[in-house]
């Protein structure tokens, strides 16, 4: 049993590099936008290579396998490379479903905006369109001189008499 588990753990080397080899890509990606997450992707890749590089080491000293077998891959080897397979798929698909709803609510807003963008003009020209109907009627209405001076000419103030301004107890007078 110890022997099984032992070729089960040190046969997962070829799984630790693909692993490492998505990180990589994954880092390429993301470091321009995520800094952070990018950086962790590569230290996980240095990570995983180097314990990929020891398994390798390890297996070969305890004579799990040989040189002439180095290429070959187990079942458990399969079973890892599947793993780490599955995984990156889903990592895949939920990376291309949330690039598409944030698509989806660039689209929605862009469509909000545009109609917002329509309604103002439509107001802009309905509110154009009154103001010239109502330029127009003041036009063809018209107009005697006599209401024209009575209009315009600006009221002139009331003069204030003595009785109502208060005296100024300063005042000497």
């Amino acid at each position: 049993m110890k022997e099984t588990l032992e070729s089960i753990l040190f046969s997962q080397s070829p799984a630790l590099f693909l692993a490492a080899v998505l990180l990589i890509v994954s880092y390429f990606i993301r470091r321009k936008n995520h800094r952070v997450r990018a950086t962790l992707d590569l230290i996980l890749a240095i990570l995983f290579i180097a314990l990929g590089v020891a398994l390798y080491f390890i297996g070969i000293s305890r004579d799990l396998f040989t040189i002439k077998n180095f290429w070959h891959v187990s079942t458990a080897g399969y079973v890892g490379l599947a793993v780490v397979a599955v995984l990156f798929l889903v990592l895949l698909f939920r990376a291309i479903k949330h690039g598409m709803e944030q698509r989806r609510a660039q689209r929605d807003a862009s469509r909000r905006e545009s109609a917002h963008q329509k309604e103002l003009e439509e107001a802009r020209q309905q509110a154009y369109a009154s103001g010239m109907a109502a330029a127009m009627a003041a036009d063809t209405k018209p107009v005697s001189d006599e209401d024209s001076t009575e209009d315009n000419a600006p009221e002139a103030p009331a003069p204030a008499s003595a009785e109502e301004t208060p005296a100024d107890p300063s005042d000497p007078a």
